[in-house]
């Protein structure tokens, strides 16, 4: 299927250009999608491709991130969306998990804050009423049950204990940036979820990279930079703890280990790479996935 805008091959049955993001029932004769609805249904999700439009646009989002990030002055105006994202990842963990959460900028230290409130109980039976109706939905699909099932276990075994609240609560923010630039970067070379493509998908490479960049650096800095460490230990004011601080404090006192912040940035640093891991396999292989998903969503199996 060849694309009436950008000429990019596309499988047989595709939907939408995977190249430029066109809907093709827009530019197309209405009888094109209506010959073989049922395994246009099914088959409609082809493989992912990196040519030469993919690497353009990656091209484009990863010069101008480094370019950006070179310059103090980009760097501090572009940074307030490494913030907006981490103190997202703390306002959805903060309500997963029971605490009312409100993201908010740091306009006297810098950075962000979310403010939360004590740990409310009817929050975390809301949620784990939530997990119930899914299971009922999906009741006579047994691989989505099994799937609610771990992520609901896993969520408990976090809900019923304060320390491992707060470890979860500390340790979102930095997690969202990496996964919210993992998101960015499939949907850059995707192309999908996009209303102007042309111009989005090269600005969602320059943010995926940008804030990987940010925050890969952040957490070498955190191993290489004495001085930055010392910086970080102060805590905001010289009297809140910074997150992995909180996350260290809380393991030694709960486990009776004692890891370092060092140790605790590397392991940020590994973790770094797994999202755009898990991006790139799954743009490359988004048929199989797609059908994965198809499956799950199925209410009756």
């Amino acid at each position: 299927m060849t694309c009436p805008k950008c000429g990019f091959e596309n499988d047989a049955l595709a939907l939408e250009c995977g190249s430029c993001g066109v809907i093709f029932a827009k530019v197309l004769p209405r009888q094109r999608f209506e010959v073989q609805p049922y395994v246009i249904e099914e088959e409609r999700i082809g493989d992912g491709r990196i040519g030469a439009g993919e690497l353009k646009i990656l091209g484009f989002g990863l010069g101008a991130a480094i370019l950006v990030y070179a310059l103090p002055l980009t760097r501090f105006i572009f940074s307030a969306l490494v913030t907006l994202f981490h103190e997202l990842g703390h306002a959805v963990a903060g309500w997963l998990f029971g605490y009312p959460s409100i993201p908010a900028f740091d306009f006297v230290y810098g950075g962000g804050l979310t403010h939360h409130g004590a740990f409310q109980r009817p929050i975390a039976i809301a949620i784990a009423a939530g997990f119930a109706y899914l299971l009922w939905l999906f009741r006579e699909n047994k691989k989505s049950m099994a799937l609610i099932g771990v992520i609901f276990l896993f969520w408990l075994f976090i809900v019923t204990r304060e320390w491992r609240r707060e470890i979860a609560f500390a340790s979102a923010g930095h997690l969202a940036e990496f996964i919210l630039a993992g998101i960015l970067f499939y949907k850059a070379l995707a192309g999908v979820g996009w209303k102007m493509a042309e111009i989005e998908r090269p600005a969602g490479a320059f943010v995926a990279f940008f804030v990987q960049i940010h925050s890969m650096l952040f957490a070498w800095r955190l191993t290489h930079d004495a001085s930055f460490l010392a910086r970080y230990r102060e805590g905001k004011g010289g009297a809140m703890m910074n997150d992995l601080e909180v996350v260290a404090l809380d393991i030694h006192i709960w486990t009776g280990k004692t890891p370092e912040i060092e140790g605790l940035a590397r392991a940020l640093m590994v973790f770094s790479l797994v999202p755009i891991a898990v991006a790139l396999i799954w743009y490359l292989q988004r048929a199989r996935w797609h059908r994965v998903l198809r499956a799950l969503r199925e209410i009756e199996n």
